[in-house]
C-alpha cells in the first residue's frame, strides 16, 4: 500500500481530536475545543514519524511521544500528576484504538486500512474525508437538533473574578447540590479553594481561614453549612465582580473559602448555575 504524508495527516488529525476529546471528557477537564484542536495536530504531525524506518519494537514508544506531544499541546500546564494521568489516558485510549481498528482491518478490504507507527492510515482521497466531514457534521447537527439535551449546563465553566483591583481567573463546576446563600443579602454563594485566589482573598477572611477568630469586618461574612460530613462557618467576601470569562455575563455572588482541594486540578471552585437569573 502506497502511504500519502498528507492524508496520514489529515486522518490522525480526526483520530487525535476523538481521542483528546475522550480524554477530556473522562478527566473532567476544562479545555476549549481549540486546545483539542492544536493538541489533534502536534499528535498528527508526530505520527510522521511512523514513516520512518524503525524497528517494530520501537512502536509503542513511538505511539508514547505521540500521545505525550498531544497531550502537552492540548492539556498544559497544569499540575504534574494530572498531566501524567492525561498523557496515560491519551496513550491507553491510542492502544484501545489500535486493537479496534486491527480488528476491523480483518474485514475490510485489503489496501484500505492500515497501522503506520502506531498511526491509523486510510485509503482515502481528500476529497472524499471532506466530503466524509461534512456529512459526519450534518449527522451530528440533525441528531442535535432532533433530541435536544435536557442539561444544557456545562459541566465546567471559566469564571473571571475581581476583586480589590486585581484580576483572577478560575475553572467552576456547576454543582446543583450546592444551594448556599449569604444570609442577609440572598445571593448565592460560590465555594472556592482559597489557593485559586491567592491575594484575592481579604485579609479578615484569611485570618479567619487559618484559624483566627473572625472578629465583625466588612470584609468577612459567615455563612453557615450542613454536609454529609458535618456543619459550620464559611468565611465569605463579596468581589467586585465575578462574570463567565466566555460571554461576560455577570454573576453576582459570594465567594466562600475552603482550605482543601475541590478535584485533583480539573477545577478549584463549585457552583449553583439554577441560583442565577438567565
Amino acid at each position: 500500500m502506497t502511504v500519502y504524508a498528507d492524508v496520514l495527516v489529515i486522518v490522525n488529525l480526526y483520530v487525535d481530536y476523538i481521542l483528546l476529546c475522550c480524554v477530556r471528557g473522562f478527566l473532567h477537564l476544562g479545555k476549549t475545543g481549540g486546545r483539542l484542536v492544536l493538541g489533534a495536530l502536534a499528535g498528527a504531525f508526530c505520527g510522521l514519524m511512523g514513516l520512518l524506518p524503525v524497528p517494530s519494537w520501537l512502536s509503542p514508544a513511538l505511539g508514547g511521544f505521540c500521545a505525550l506531544a498531544a497531550a502537552a499541546a492540548a492539556f498544559a500546564p497544569m499540575r504534574p500528576r494530572l498531566f501524567l494521568r492525561c498523557w496515560l489516558c491519551m496513550w491507553l485510549f491510542s492502544f484501545l484504538l489500535a486493537g479496534f481498528l486491527l480488528f476491523v482491518a480483518q474485514f475490510a478490504p485489503p489496501g484500505y486500512m492500515a497501522l503506520v507507527g502506531g498511526s491509523v492510515y486510510l485509503n482515502l482521497s481528500l476529497p472524499v474525508l471532506f466530503a466524509a466531514t461534512c456529512l459526519a457534521y450534518g449527522v451530528f447537527w440533525v441528531f442535535r437538533r432532533a433530541f435536544p439535551r435536557e442539561d444544557n449546563v456545562p459541566r465546567l465553566w471559566k469564571l473571571s473574578i475581581q476583586c480589590g483591583g486585581r484580576q483572577t481567573e478560575i475553572w467552576a463546576k456547576a454543582d446543583t447540590g450546592n444551594a448556599l446563600r449569604e444570609p442577609f443579602s440572598g445571593l448565592p454563594v460560590l465555594i472556592c479553594q482559597a489557593e485559586a485566589l491567592a491575594s484575592l482573598v481579604p485579609p479578615a477572611a484569611a485570618s479567619f481561614l487559618s484559624g483566627g477568630n473572625g472578629e465583625p469586618s466588612p470584609g468577612l461574612r459567615l455563612v453557615p453549612f450542613e454536609s454529609v460530613g458535618g456543619d459550620g462557618l464559611l468565611p465569605a467576601f463579596k468581589p467586585d465582580k465575578v462574570s463567565d470569562a466566555k460571554t461576560g455575563k455577570e454573576l453576582p455572588c459570594y465567594i466562600a473559602l475552603i482550605k482543601k482541594p475541590l478535584s485533583s486540578g480539573q477545577f478549584s471552585a463549585i457552583f449553583n448555575p439554577d441560583l442565577f437569573p438567565d
